[in-house]
């Protein structure tokens, strides 16, 4: 008769460790998870920013061939410095053609101011002319009196009355011709005058289009109206550029921050806020920053079409605002920090 063994399953004994380790690992995260709570709700926190700097673009206000090329690519420029010239040819001559208009309508103005003083003189003669003829027309009258007088009481002849009265008819006559042509004068004078007004009107003009040719020539040298660091030029030694055409980009030296809060975060943001930059390319580095503007409107405020809310298809969304921050800490050189890159900036609120 065979008997039966029965075998109990062997219980493995429970590991401690375990529950160790899955307890600590709870532990930790939920350190860090209160402690990121904590330090969410005492921070107000974007990542949607980037940082910013003055850019400038270098148009050229002549049209003309590039004579000389200055800069290359990525150059670091400062302001003055010359980085194109255009042909000068033809405004050269432009230049010289409103010299020349200048000087030709100084001589016209110097004749101009001569001619008053000859007329000047020529008035004086009429004015004696009138004075000598007057004379002789009260000469002439008196003479007609008396000879009124005689041939009323038959001491002369009708004949020769008569030729008395012709002499002061005659005189009288010459007497108004002398007043006209003084009148005649007098207005030469007064047109000679205001001629020099017109001369000295025309130089002025002259003197305006000389500048104005000069200003034209001076634009065909290009400079860097500030300090900064070229973009890529495209534009080569022998090229035909037009007025407006785009030839090349200085970015600015000096950088900030533009970060776009949401609207429901700037009731804790204010102008003079301190903060907290993190550059995605050197997350390992804290820079201090200050809170220095906020935009007077969101961003969709500035767009090319901006939402209309009243068209009847409004879906509510959180609006951005964009807030400038600038750096309080001077930045090391060995940090390389463009216009463009992307950060994530901090402001602390548990102080206000």
């Amino acid at each position: 008769m065979e008997t039966t063994t029965e075998t109990k399953p062997i219980q493995k004994k429970k590991n401690p460790l375990k529950f160790i380790i899955i307890g600590a690992i709870l532990a930790i995260g939920l350190f860090f998870g209160i402690k990121y709570l904590l330090f969410m709700l005492h921070h107000e926190t974007t990542d949607n920013a980037q940082l910013a700097t003055n850019q400038y673009h270098l148009i050229p206000q002549v049209s003309g061939r590039i004579t000389k090329t200055f800069v290359n690519d990525y150059q670091n420029v400062k302001k003055g410095d010359t980085l194109f010239t255009i042909d000068t040819s033809n405004y050269a001559i432009q230049v010289a053609v409103a010299e020349a208009n200048l000087q030709n309508s100084i001589a016209n103005l110097e004749v101009a101011k001569r001619n008053p003083s000859t007329l000047k003189t020529g008035l004086g003669v009429s004015s004696s002319n009138i004075k000598a003829v007057e004379a002789s027309k009260i000469k002439a009258e008196q003479d007609l009196q008396r000879a009124q007088n005689l041939v009323n009481e038959d001491v002369i002849t009708k004949a020769s009355f008569d030729a008395v009265q012709a002499e002061a008819t005659a005189a009288e006559a010459q007497y108004q011709a002398a007043k006209a042509q003084y009148a005649v004068s007098e207005k030469q004078v007064g047109t000679a005058e205001d001629g020099i007004k017109a001369a000295e009107a025309i130089v002025k003009m002259r003197e305006a289009d000389l500048a104005n040719a000069k200003l034209i020539y001076s634009y065909t040298t290009i400079t860097a109206p500030n300090n900064g660091r070229l973009a890529e030029v495209g534009i080569k030694e022998g090229q035909f550029v037009q007025a407006g055409q785009p030839l090349t980009d200085i970015i600015g030296s000096n950088i900030w921050v533009v970060a776009n809060f949401k609207e429901t975060q700037l009731n804790k943001i204010k102008e003079g806020d301190i903060a907290t930059i993190t550059v995605d390319t050197y997350p390992d580095k804290v820079f201090n920053a200050k809170v220095t503007m906020l935009s007077p409107a969101t961003g969709s405020t500035y767009a090319l079409l901006p939402p209309d809310n009243a068209t009847g298809n409004f879906v509510k969304v959180v609006q951005l605002v964009p807030v400038k921050l600038e750096f309080t800490d001077v930045i090391p050189t060995d940090y390389n920090l463009e216009a463009g890159m992307s950060v994530t900036v901090s402001i602390p609120t548990h102080t206000k």
